[in-house]
């Protein structure tokens, strides 16, 4: 398929430093690219793995532990707790491991809170990684996005201490203000402590109309702690990546338009490309497993071009 853009891609070199000494890599301008039109899009399957809707909470064969998670979720998830949570994770002091050892960790892993697939992530990275790779061949750095986006998942492995799961998975929201009423199960909302306070239960609570959402907190987990680990890595992907990284999981935000009086124009610019992002995130789960061993050879070359060997966790 053609991918549309303004002018060519620009490639430049950047260098970096990795340990103790000094790499050229690659990085991919794309400013002026721009996600396919409407009629170009990734056809949405009728049903997920299990033959139901997409993100149907209700009636779904896996709504009893789905529901209970995101009910730990909204209850312990109070301002403090995720400013405290945060603060110490971005100290990146647990680990140092390359990208592939960290997805490693997640062969076995399964997500509690996803209502569509009940397979290993490792398999779903996979899976949105080939399927928007099938549909922008020349957007190498979206490729590696899709593979990364759920990383921040090792948080539940014992390198990165054992988080519970209601600390790693689910779609994340902003705390700090009032929940938006998008939010799923949003009726747990009304036992977190915050929704009564009103330092935090006003549309703006802790922050100010049109600060750019990198200026917000979100309920902690695998987003933003992967978010933490790629501003330290050196990493050359686009700002567009850290975007798509950070907020794949602010479903009121891409899907309900919640929060536009928080964004700031960079915030609308990379909303685009989030948007397009979510699809393949989202419609490409499936029971049908990606050979790990025939891709990875790819990935792990886009890996050695956008990252250091090693990088702290």
């Amino acid at each position: 398929m053609k991918i549309m853009i303004d002018h060519p891609i620009l490639l430049h070199k950047q260098v970096i430093l990795s340990g103790n000494k000094m790499i050229a890599v690659e990085n991919q301008a794309i400013d002026k690219a721009i996600p396919k039109d409407e009629s170009d899009e990734f056809v949405v399957p009728e049903s997920n793995a299990f033959g139901q809707s997409f993100r149907a909470y209700e009636g779904s064969v896996r709504q009893s532990i789905v529901e209970n998670c995101y009910r730990l979720h909204h209850i312990n998830q109070t301002y403090d707790f995720v400013k405290r949570t945060r603060e110490e994770y971005a100290k990146l002091n647990k680990v140092e491991m390359s990208i592939w050892e960290a997805i490693e960790l997640l062969d076995n892993f399964v997500d509690e809170t996803d209502p569509d697939l009940d397979e290993p992530q490792i398999q779903h990275m996979l899976q949105s990684a080939e399927a928007i790779r099938k549909d922008y061949p020349s957007e190498d750095w979206l490729h590696l996005t899709a593979l990364i986006h759920d990383l921040g998942k090792v948080l539940f492995h014992s390198k990165l201490g054992s988080l519970p799961q209601w600390a790693v998975n689910g779609d994340t929201l902003i705390v700090g203000c009032a929940y938006d009423e998008s939010i799923v199960y949003y009726k747990y909302l009304k036992e977190n402590p915050d929704y009564n306070n009103p330092a935090y239960n006003t549309k703006l609570g802790v922050y100010s109309e049109g600060c750019g959402l990198e200026n917000v907190l979100l309920s902690w987990g695998h987003d933003d702690y992967m978010y933490l680990v790629l501003k330290a890595s050196g990493t050359t992907l686009p700002p567009a990546a850290s975007f798509i990284i950070r907020y794949h999981s602010l479903y009121p935000l891409h899907h309900n338009g919640a929060y536009e009086y928080l964004m700031n124009d960079e915030d609308r610019e990379n909303l685009k490309w989030l948007q397009t992002f979510s699809k393949y995130d989202l419609y490409s789960k499936s029971k049908v497993h990606v050979d790990v061993e025939k891709v990875k050879p790819y990935y792990e070359s886009l890996i050695k071009k956008y990252f250091p060997e090693k990088i702290r966790w």
